[in-house]
């Protein structure tokens, strides 16, 4: 492990209106990331792809730069087959997972306007042991730069939460631009496994 998004209608029509308008807007109501302005962009994350940074003998790790959304870095730090990651600047609170773990090939982007607010990582987690178990967790995270870093905000196991995407993404749209990476703690939210529920920030 290292540090380094009725015109011309009769009445019975209007009446018709009336409600499918409402129904549209109740359904508008419970999608707020659409209601708030905000949207999603998504980047390859493609490890061979990156620049290496440093290299380390000790363990086989590695820090890497990579490419993002808009220009903003992704960093990605891997040693003892664990991986920490950040967003737009490097960071010591990146956390990681107990048990082995890689990240996914894609980032979430939340978006209000154009600027990104926030990432989303999904990590695979295996425990090595031959068990054969082995988990699926969304990382949500601040993005580093002009005066904030990158830390995580939240994890979402998605070995146990259907919605797990949805949830994630409202982790981020009501928490990540609030988040105070060095006063708040990150936590689990909706369902956790045992496997799943290993994420360091949340342990420590």
């Amino acid at each position: 492990m290292r540090r380094g998004l009725w015109n011309g209608l009769g009445r019975g029509a209007v009446g018709t209106a009336a409600v499918l308008g409402l129904v549209a807007f109740a359904s508008l109501a419970g999608a707020p990331a659409r209601a708030a302005g905000i949207d999603s962009a998504y980047t390859k994350l493609d490890l061979d792809a990156c620049d290496v940074l440093k290299e380390y003998e000790e363990g086989g790790g590695i820090d890497l730069q990579c490419a993002g959304y808009a220009g903003i870095p992704v960093f990605v730090s891997e040693g003892d087959l664990r991986t920490v990651v950040a967003f737009g600047e490097e960071s010591q609170n990146g956390g990681t997972f107990g048990p082995f773990n890689s990240p996914g090939e894609t980032v979430e982007w939340r978006l209000s306007g154009k600027e990104p607010f926030a990432a989303i990582l999904r990590f695979h987690l295996d425990p090595g042991d031959g068990s054969g178990k082995t988990a699926s967790v969304l990382g949500v995270y601040t993005i580093g730069g002009k005066g904030r870093e990158s830390c995580p905000v939240g994890y979402v196991d998605a070995s146990v939460n259907a919605n797990a995407n949805v949830l994630a993404r409202k982790v981020a749209d009501e928490e990540a631009r609030g988040f105070d990476c060095g006063t708040d703690r990150p936590r689990y939210h909706g369902d956790v496994s045992e496997l799943g529920g290993t994420a360091t920030a949340v342990q420590n």
